[in-house]
């Protein structure tokens, strides 16, 4: 038989408790919880690799080409920026709550030599679309990639 200690059974009730009220809160919308984070976000993102090239499609909804920066250093592909409500409602109270809004950043290690002199970016649809050349030298250098719609 099981004994478990007075202490122990004080704990284990304290965070039930705990639990029961956040639920609480959340499902009777007690309490006004912030949708926006400090901490960046990520977007859903394919990276796949062909003969040739090394592909980056990512999810980015809502932006327009200007808003999103795209940069290659150190073997790192760095996209990022914000998305932000434009709704022009008033929210009272959300049922629902899946679109991210604010800062967003995505960091992706290429695992090859690439050739970030010719690093192509195209927004289309909802989707930026990065098409990165493999290459057979190292690349050392710091670049900022455009990106074309």
């Amino acid at each position: 038989m099981a004994f478990m200690s007075n202490e122990l059974t004080q704990k284990l009730m304290a965070r039930h408790s705990n639990i029961e009220k956040l639920f609480e809160e959340f499902l009777l919308m007690t309490k006004s919880y912030d949708i926006t984070s400090s901490t960046p976000w990520q977007p859903p993102t394919d990276v796949y690799e062909t003969g040739k090239d090394i592909i980056i499609k990512m999810a980015v909804s809502g932006l327009k080409p200007e808003d999103i920066s795209v940069v290659f250093s150190d073997y790192f592909l760095t996209v990022s920026g914000i998305r932000n409500d434009t709704s022009a409602h008033q929210k009272i109270c959300f049922y629902q709550v899946e679109i991210r809004y604010g800062y967003f950043e995505r960091k992706i290690k290429i695992p090859q030599y690439v050739d970030a002199n010719n690093i192509q970016a195209t927004y289309e649809d909802g989707f930026i679309v990065i098409i990165i050349p493999k290459a057979e030298k190292v690349f050392t250098s710091t670049i900022a990639i455009k990106i074309a719609f």
